[in-house]
């Protein structure tokens, strides 16, 4: 249907809506164009293309794990990347691979004349990355004035920097890959397995002989099963009071005989001591009953003076007496004289 052949009201909303329509595609493109732009800006920034940026190249022995575009490190920070990697000609037998890299501002005022590139491996699929090193002797490699790199340091002076002034050369110390340190560990694990297994052979006879001596232990234990309980029970004989240790040096008997020979000794020593105490107690009446005695005695003597005299004349009367006996013809008999004693 012709658009002159609608009505005016018609007319006046599809225009709103074609002009509604066309605001919202412009608006669209717009914020395409503004987050398209955002992302060049924040690329740019990223990749430090609004950064003053010094440019390095060294020598490696090969291209493995590393790519362009690669981050460059110094001291844990992204500072740069690869630019470009290229072989180097069949003809150069000291180098292999030249490898360019760009460290922006103001990184590349860490990079001195004793600055060195490190080629370190990243993980266990190869993949490796270049850091350099700060610099603490020397000269900076690049020198900046008012926020631009105007000279380079060539090793004994400042050069001018002109565009097509070459990279600042920075020698690299590579490491090994870890791809390459493994395969070398397989390899030592390889060389060194015989004397593994032998070490494995000997530990497998240790074990055998240490089952072997587990085993006669285990029977010495079962032997000597008896030998403790009977050193049990005798330590228990011996903690009785009436244990075996008595029952072994005395027989029962002759413990019995003993008792009773214990009692009797007892007994009789009772008794003596009793007959000891009369003994000693009559001992004693007498002395007393000997001292009255004598004190009687002496008290007679004391008594009568003349007591003395007269037993002594009793004595001389007694003896001329005797000898009037001895004179008697009767009795001259009974009183002979030894003729031997004469002689």
């Amino acid at each position: 249907m012709p658009l002159q052949d609608l009505t005016p009201q018609l007319r006046t909303r599809l225009n709103r809506a074609e002009q509604f329509v066309g605001c919202f595609v412009g608006l669209a493109l717009a914020g395409l164009l503004a987050v398209f732009a955002y992302y060049i800006f924040y690329t740019a920034k990223q990749k430090g293309w609004f950064l003053t940026q010094g440019r390095y190249f060294t020598f490696v022995q090969t291209a493995s794990g590393m790519s362009v575009g690669d981050k460059v490190k110094l001291m844990g920070f992204d500072v740069g990347e690869i630019i470009n990697i290229e072989a180097m000609p069949a003809s150069d037998f000291l180098n292999n691979v030249y490898v360019e890299f760009e460290v922006r501002s103001p990184y590349h005022g860490y990079l001195w004349a004793d600055s060195k590139v490190n080629v370190v491996s990243g993980d266990f699929l190869g993949n490796r990355f270049l850091e350099v090193t700060k610099g603490i002797s020397g000269k900076p490699l690049y020198k900046e004035e008012g926020g631009e790199l105007v000279a380079w340091w060539d090793g004994s002076e400042y050069l001018p920097l002109e565009k097509d002034t070459k990279p600042v050369w920075i020698l690299a110390e590579e490491s090994s890959g870890l791809n390459a340190q493994i395969e070398g560990l397989l390899v030592s694990v390889q060389a060194h397995l015989p004397n593994v297994f032998a070490l494995t052979n000997q530990l497998s006879a240790v074990l055998s002989n240490a089952n072997t001596t587990t085993r006669n232990l285990n029977v010495l234990l079962a032997d000597s099963h008896q030998s403790v309980q009977n050193m049990l029970t005798i330590t228990e004989n011996l903690k009785n009071p009436d244990g075996s240790l008595g029952q072994w040096l005395l027989p029962p008997r002759l413990n019995e005989d003993l008792h009773h020979t214990l009692l009797s000794v007892t007994n009789t020593l009772d008794s003596a001591e009793i007959n000891m105490s009369l003994a000693v107690s009559n001992l004693s009446l007498t002395l007393n009953e000997l001292a009255t005695l004598t004190a009687n005695f002496n008290s007679q003597v004391q008594a009568n003076t003349n007591i003395l005299s007269e037993i002594s004349s009793l004595v001389v009367s007694a003896n001329e007496f005797m000898q009037s006996l001895s004179g008697h013809w009767l009795l001259r008999s009974a009183f002979k004289e030894d003729k031997k004693k004469k002689h």
